[in-house]
């Protein structure tokens, strides 16, 4: 069974597909993806090692490179991430790993500024089932009590279908503060993808990728006394592929359930990947 996105997206060009999602028959595994684009405007550039493990992120802001991630392995896997500012490549943030037995990043300890290197400003922990997908992730700013634990639920085929975020767990201020419910697409995540849609989630790019692979989001938020503070349906329509059956380009919009005389939120996401795979 092929494991599933945990945490938590490429010119709208090629051939076409109904909006149900389905690809051609003929689909291609290879290929990593290399650029997301919204309305046309880049958003994220990804870059691989020759081991074709993500080695740099490029963020972008309105069209603007702000940011970029470097990241580093040792032969049991991810050793650390750094992230710089565009402007003047200086260190933002710092991560490093811990690792079990199966090469599972199991503990981040996450530096900023300007204690580098000496003090960990923050601590998140990583669980697993036996089928090795994410079922929980806690974060930490003190090292003891945590201040929110994320737990994922999964179908019988692997697919994410909720995420809940309780802040303060096990503590007397514990609230659930968000739910996201998913409905899997036709396609699972490419396996040659998984280790790098981890290190994507851990770096906070997996909702761009999620994306990619799920039909509809059902989303609701409470504030800290209980109360529905907002709740949202995103669902991906027009889904274009290429020959190949990879992604190229689909429709994401945004409605507001709780406030529905707001406007749609509509971004038009393109993909492009890796040549000659």
């Amino acid at each position: 069974m092929k494991k599933t996105l945990f945490f938590l997206s490429l010119t709208l060009l090629s051939i076409s597909c109904n909006d149900d999602g389905v690809a051609p028959v003929k689909e291609t595994n290879n290929a990593l993806v290399t650029r997301i684009s919204r309305n046309g405007i880049t958003a994220l550039e990804f870059f691989y090692d020759v081991d074709r493990r993500l080695s740099r992120v490029n963020s972008y802001f309105l069209g603007n490179f702000s940011t970029y991630i470097l990241y580093e392995y040792n032969e049991d896997g991810l050793k650390e991430l750094r992230r710089y500012d565009a402007d003047d490549h200086s260190l933002d943030y710092r991560s490093v790993f811990t690792l079990d037995n199966f090469g599972r990043v199991i503990k981040a300890e996450n530096y900023s500024k300007p204690d580098f290197f000496d003090e960990v400003a923050s601590l998140s922990k990583f669980h697993y089932n036996s089928s090795g997908q994410l079922i929980v992730k806690e974060f930490s700013t003190d090292g003891s009590s945590f201040y929110y634990r994320e737990e994922y639920d999964y179908d019988a085929d692997g697919n994410l279908i909720k995420q809940q975020r309780t802040y303060y767990p096990n503590q007397d201020e514990e609230y659930v503060g968000s739910l996201s419910e998913f409905s899997p697409g036709s396609q699972l995540v490419p396996e040659l993808w998984e280790n790098n849609v981890f290190t994507m989630g851990i770096s906070g790019f997996d909702d761009e990728i999620l994306i990619m692979f799920i039909t509809e989001i059902h989303y609701k938020g409470w504030n800290s006394n209980g109360v529905l503070s907002s709740e949202s349906n995103t669902e991906m329509s027009g889904r274009e592929y290429d020959e190949d059956g990879k992604l190229t380009g689909q429709v994401m919009t945004r409605k507001n359930v709780l406030n529905p005389q707001n406007p749609d939120e509509v971004k038009v996401m393109t993909y492009e990947y890796t040549k000659g795979d």
